[in-house]
Order: C-alpha cells, then sequence, then structure tokens
C-alpha cells in the first residue's frame, strides 16, 4: 500500500506504507490520514534529520564490520560476494524531508493519506 503526502510547496511524495509508519510512529501519526501542522515541521523535521544521522553512523559500522569480515576470513573465500546492499532509511526519507522542508519555507502544511 502507498501512502501519498501532499503539500501546497513541493510536488507529491509516495511512500510506501511500512516506510511511512516508520517515520510517522515517533508523532504518533498513522498512515490512514492526517497532517502536520506549519507549527509542528520544524520539530517533526529535526526529529527525522536525527533519524537520518544515526542511520548513516550505523550503515558505516555496518560496512566496516563487513570489511573486516572479508579481510580475516579464512582462506578460500570469495572475495567477490554477491552482496544485496539495503536501501538506507535516510534514502527513503529524503523527498519526504524535501516537503517539508519547502512546506516549512511556505508557511504551508503537509497532509497524507493512504
Amino acid at each position: 500500500m502507498l501512502v501519498t503526502f501532499k503539500s501546497k510547496a513541493a510536488a507529491d511524495v509516495l511512500m510506501l506504507d511500512r516506510h511511512a509508519q516508520k517515520a510517522l510512529a515517533p508523532f504518533g501519526k498513522c498512515t490512514a490520514i492526517g497532517y502536520f501542522s506549519v507549527g509542528e515541521l520544524d520539530n517533526v523535521i529535526g526529529v527525522l534529520e536525527a533519524t537520518t544521522a544515526e542511520g548513516k553512523h550505523h550503515a558505516a559500522t555496518l560496512a566496516l564490520a563487513q570489511d573486516i569480515e572479508l579481510h580475516h576470513a579464512a582462506e578460500g573465500v570469495n572475495h567477490f560476494p554477491q552482496v544485496q546492499e539495503a536501501v538506507d532509511f535516510s534514502a527513503h526519507l529524503f523527498p519526504l524531508l524535501e516537503m517539508m522542508r519547502a512546506a516549512r519555507r511556505m508557511d504551508s502544511v503537509v497532509t497524507w493519506n493512504s
């Protein structure tokens, strides 16, 4: 299921329901329908930016752990493993954060529905 975020300040942003739930959960909002008022946007943007910064730090830690494991593995290890790169949550949040920043600049609300 998709959640559509809307604002007069930017183009619509579509997000999978599971990612939208993760983005809205810190604010006690559900994905069915809702909005962030102009007054809420500063706090919302700050919390989501902190989430993306934390995710980037975690991704770097995982990359380092993978590198160490690869270099310290026993002989015969395939040095070209097929690694599935997961899309970091910050990449999912980027378009939504850009919309929210634009909405804050234009004193516009951000609404959503699924």
